[in-house]
Parts: structure tokens; sequence; C-alpha cells
């Protein structure tokens, strides 16, 4: 297994409750995040706040695959959410959301973490990471936007 860490950054000219709204709410995931394609809802056990099955649509060279995973929301606070991913086999992503106030807006702040097998890990990693700077992006555009 490897483990690796990236942080991403964007200024959002918004109120964090409108921010918060957004990253808080996967089922709106498919609309700003890059490679969700679905996000169904379901039961959650008693530690979870809320769990997703969310489909992505992933491209390797010239094959491009769909893959399922679970996503659970572990906290919500005023201003930050704890998720945990997991997909098979043995991939985890764990992912504290920070919406923190700036001069005329806000600044949303992600710190990822994954953990992979040694022979998955450098794909999902940059795969992760190119999502996630680019699911931001998104997010920006359409907090500021509406």
């Amino acid at each position: 297994m490897k483990q690796g860490t990236f942080e991403k950054q964007i200024f959002i000219q918004a109120e964090a409750k409108k921010v918060m709204a957004v990253v808080s709410e996967y089922s709106q995931h498919h609309k700003v995040h890059p490679l969700i394609v679905k996000v169904e809802r379901a039961d959650a056990p008693a530690n979870i706040l809320q769990r997703y099955f969310i489909t992505d649509q992933l491209q390797w060279g010239p094959f491009k695959f769909k893959i399922k995973y679970r996503a659970d929301i572990l906290a919500i606070t005023e201003n930050s959410v704890h998720t945990e991913a997991y997909q098979s086999p043995n991939t985890f992503v764990d992912n504290m959301t920070k919406v923190m106030p700036a001069q005329n807006g806000v600044t949303l702040h992600e710190t990822v973490t994954l953990k992979a097998p040694d022979m998955l890990f450098s794909y999902a990693f940059q795969q992760a990471q190119t999502a996630h700077e680019e699911m931001l992006k998104r997010i920006k555009t359409f907090v500021e936007k509406s």
C-alpha cells in the first residue's frame, strides 16, 4: 500500500453558507466533479451522516471504464466537511474540505489523502489531483453564477 496527500485551494466570491451547501451535498456533485456520472443516495449506518454510491467515468490510455464506490460524509460543521470514500480493491480517499472567510468571499481548501495498492496508486493519485483541481474551478463557477 502507498499513501499520499495533496491540497487544493481556490477563492470564491460568495458567502460561506452558499459554498457549504454545494460541498456538503453529494447529490449535486455530478454538476461539479469532472469524473462523476451518477450519484445514488444510500442508507447510512448510525455512525455515518450520509452515504452515497458514486459512479465515475475514467480513462486509461484508449480505454474508458466506469467504477462505482462508496462515499461517506463523516462530519459537517459550519465551515467544514469530512468525507471518506472506499473503492475495491482496498482504495481509500479521506477528504477534509474547509470553507474559510476571506475578503469579499471565501477560500475553499481541500486536503485529500489517498491510500491504494502499489500498482494502482500512481494512476489513482494523479486522477484524484486532476479531478479535484477541476472540481474546485467548477464549484467556483457554479456558485458565483447562481
